[in-house]
């Protein structure tokens, strides 16, 4: 028997339209039994992603029982930068740049900005740059400077606003960067941050610095891309008062702390810790050990340049005439005389291989 087109059944008489071969049956709540529920004050409605961003941080309790689990990293790390710090003593404290300028490159290259450290070096001491990178190279000269002058958690109780020199804004419309906290929501945040790391007080400084970096990614004070500001703020509290920071060794990423519990958390910062101090300290002794050579070879030299270009020398990656004629005060071909004796004895190295525009670095 051959059914009617026109011939519709009863049950989608008022306009309902059968369901479509290609929808499913929704599954049973108790075959999903794999899936997490949802938490207690998870409200009706509310995306889960705003929950995650509203998950309360770890408990200086658990910091403390996972700071006794790695208590053996934690001496490994302590003791590497107390020695880094000993030895920094020993060299000039302009020195202290240039390992400013180590750390705030690897930690950019953590976020994917491949900028050298005698690029921000310039930039720093001429403003040198290209027009595309010069925001990077503001925001790295920004950090070095946090990293050279701040000694004390003072900044802490201060605020953030004044740490990551923002302004105070009142209308939050039009502005770049919305992803990150601004205005009320900036100073609300910062103080719940500062007040994380005053009830971590009686913690180390590597663990506080830890817990730091956690903190701030979880009030989400930047924007989640950007490790440059969380990571200037942990290394400062790292530092614990016995350097002026904790160096960054190459290659680690930027920011150790990316989740996980407790103890994961300060195993890989530890870690990563220890590694960034011994490197600052081989980079020390060989920065010791040239100027005890540059000193020697010297020795005959007279006038106030030459000793201004061994300072120079360590304390920039790389340098130029120009640079080192405004450091010594001195005019650029008197700079450029005593870089060719430099040169000639075996101290620096040409770095271009170019007739102009030159840059010299130590030969260390």
């Amino acid at each position: 028997m051959s059914s009617d087109p026109d011939d519709t059944s009863d049950e989608y008489e008022d306009g309902v339209s059968p369901p479509s071969i290609y929808e499913t049956e929704p599954t049973p709540e108790e075959d999903l039994w794999f899936l997490p529920g949802p938490p207690e004050d998870f409200a009706p409605g509310e995306s889960p992603l705003t929950f995650v961003q509203r998950q309360k941080t770890i408990a200086p309790e658990d910091w403390l029982v996972a700071e006794r689990a790695e208590y053996r990293g934690l001496v490994r790390a302590a003791e590497a930068l107390a020695r880094f710090g000993a030895r920094l003593a020993a060299l000039p404290s302009d020195v202290v740049e240039r390992i400013a300028l180590q750390s705030v490159t690897a930690i950019l290259r953590g976020e994917g900005v491949w900028l050298k450290t005698d690029q921000i070096a310039l930039f720093r001491a001429l403003r040198v740059s290209s027009q595309e990178e010069t925001r990077d190279l503001e925001r790295a000269s920004w950090a070095v400077r946090r990293l050279m002058s701040m000694r004390t958690d003072q900044w802490i109780d201060d605020g953030l606003r004044g740490f990551l020199g923002r302004q105070a804004v009142s209308d939050l419309q039009e502005l770049p960067n919305d992803d990150r906290a601004l205005g009320e929501e900036l100073d609300t945040a910062g103080r719940d941050w500062a007040d994380q790391m005053r009830a971590m007080g009686q913690l180390h400084p590597l663990t506080r610095a830890a817990g730091a970096l956690f903190a701030w990614r979880r009030l989400q004070i930047t924007a989640p891309d950007e490790t440059l500001e969380p990571m200037v703020a942990a290394i400062l509290i790292a530092a614990g008062g016995h350097a002026p920071f904790l160096p960054v060794p190459e290659g680690s990423g930027g920011a150790p702390v990316r989740g996980g519990t407790p103890k994961d958390i300060l195993s890989a910062f530890y870690q990563t810790a220890e590694q960034g101090a011994l490197a600052a300290l081989m980079e020390v002794e060989r920065l010791l050990s040239w100027r005890e050579k540059a000193i020697e070879t010297t020795a005959d030299l007279s006038g106030r340049t030459p000793p201004i270009l061994i300072e120079a020398a360590l304390r920039f990656p790389v340098f130029s005439a120009d640079l080192a004629a405004r450091l010594a005060g001195c005019a650029p071909m008197s700079a450029r005389r005593n870089l060719k004796l430099f040169e000639d004895r075996g101290l620096i190295k040409e770095v271009t291989g170019q007739s102009r525009y030159r840059f010299w670095s130590a030969r260390l």
